[in-house]
């Protein structure tokens, strides 16, 4: 694909489909974040490719009240794309989506009012140029009926998601725009990613997910959204891969064959693949093979982002750390007295005795820090650091024991000793490793 060339998602997602029913593995991966340096790594891959960047923010990261990222959806596409101006990368290279767009986070609050608030979240993102949104109205609200299993009747969630559909179509010719493609699912692996106590996730049942498409396209049908219908491209189901705070549980195409095989003969959608961070590049390239033509990533992209940070932190305590004209960041320290003094984002997913909890603050997989970076005392330590190795750069040796792959592309004159660089080149292998397992060609 030429670079600079515009990227229409039903025709970029179409194309995926194409290829995957013709036996030709491709597939997009979706950058599920909201930090900047995440997505400038995204949009430089993008332009080193040609190929699209589907940037996608989650419910909690942005909406209507600023999510913790403190953005609304179209701050957040005025963001994106101030970023790709910035970096040579056309507007219409950029593809926006909106990920697990639902009542999650309003949970507790009864059906009808978290789905209002599901409901306005969905019109703003399309509204302000979203092209791709998954529709998740999975989660149980607070007086909602619930099965056995601790789960919502199959029918209310098809129910829930045509509601949804029908109210992105709305804001899409109210605002006469294109309407946008959606993702649909009724097993669908939580926000960020987690294996339970009980252990890794079943694989989704193909009898299950049959079932929740015909239900589910009776739900569209009767509400006359049909043409909304047409334009569900993939469907999300729980592939058996997943991550804890310390573990990661490798995909196994074995396990996925039943759903491949059900997926492969339905001529209109293909699978999203949630929680796919931290996997291998053959494993990403597996489920891409399994019919998977959407790879949701997004801890592991800030997980690579606090590993350069950390490692910056630590550059500077060796180098500069006894210096009387430097003050120095103390970055790890700056965000440990900001989790402990506000928990909420971490405390019920990290569990052990107090020394544990602490090492997982800043060293879990499912990187729960995340929550933190856009805090002003956070910003502020990432500046100073920032600003004290610009001013004394950190001798080669040491950059080599931090940051091993860093200090051989310094050493080499293939990156610059510059701390952003650092940061974008770490998170650069994520998304590497993403972009080879979507295209196959092991080219990138």
């Amino acid at each position: 694909m030429p670079p600079g060339r515009s990227h229409d998602p039903a025709s970029e997602l179409a194309e995926v489909l194409g290829h995957q029913k013709k036996g030709r593995p491709r597939a997009l991966y979706a950058a599920c974040t909201a930090n900047g340096f995440a997505i400038q790594a995204v949009l430089r891959r993008a332009r080193q490719d040609g190929t699209p960047a589907l940037v996608e923010s989650t419910a909690g990261q942005v909406n209507l009240s600023g999510g913790y990222s403190g953005l609304t959806p179209d701050l957040f596409r005025r963001q994106v794309l101030q970023m790709a101006a910035g970096m040579g990368v056309a507007p219409g290279q950029v593809i926006l989506g909106g990920d697990h767009i639902g009542p999650h986070l309003w949970r507790r609050m009864p059906a009808g009012q978290a789905m209002q608030k599901a409901a306005a979240l969905t019109a703003a993102c399309v509204a302000a140029g979203y092209r791709k949104i998954h529709l998740d109205p999975v989660s149980p609200c607070g007086d909602d009926p619930l099965l056995a299993d601790g789960s919502l009747p199959l029918e209310l969630v098809c129910r829930r998601t045509a509601e949804l559909g029908r109210v992105a179509e709305q804001a899409a010719e109210k605002a006469k725009i294109s309407p946008p493609v959606y993702v649909i699912g009724s097993d669908v692996p939580p926000p960020g990613g987690e294996i339970g106590a009980a252990g890794p996730p079943s694989v989704t049942d193909p009898g299950r997910l049959r079932d929740f498409l015909s239900a589910c396209r009776r739900a569209f049908e009767s509400m006359e959204l049909m043409p909304a219908w047409e334009r569900v491209y993939a469907v999300v189901v729980h592939t058996g891969a997943a991550f804890s705070p310390l573990m990661v549980q490798p995909y196994s195409s074995d396990r996925l064959k039943p759903l491949t095989a059900l997926i492969s003969r339905d001529k209109s959608r293909v699978l999203e693949a949630h929680s796919t961070d931290f996997q291998t590049e053959e494993d990403l390239a597996a489920m891409v093979k399994d019919h998977c033509g959407v790879l949701k990533v997004g801890p592991a992209l800030t997980y690579a982002l606090r590993e350069a940070l950390f490692a910056l932190a630590e550059m500077e305590r060796r180098t500069l750390g006894a210096r009387k004209d430097v003050t120095c960041s103390r970055l790890p320290e700056v965000m440990e007295r900001l989790m402990v003094a506000e928990p909420g984002f971490w405390q019920t997913y990290y569990q052990g005795s107090e020394g544990e909890q602490a090492h997982l603050r800043q060293h879990a997989l499912s990187d729960r820090i995340r929550y933190y970076w856009a805090r002003p005392e956070a910003e502020a330590a990432r500046q100073q650091l920032f600003a004290n190795l610009r001013r004394y750069p950190p001798p080669l040796s040491v950059v080599r024991e931090c940051l091993p792959a860093a200090g051989d592309k310094i050493g080499t004159g293939r990156l610059d000793n510059d701390p952003g660089a650092i940061v974008l080149d770490r998170i650069g292998q994520v998304t590497k490793t993403y972009a080879r397992a979507c295209r196959l060609d092991r080219t990138v």
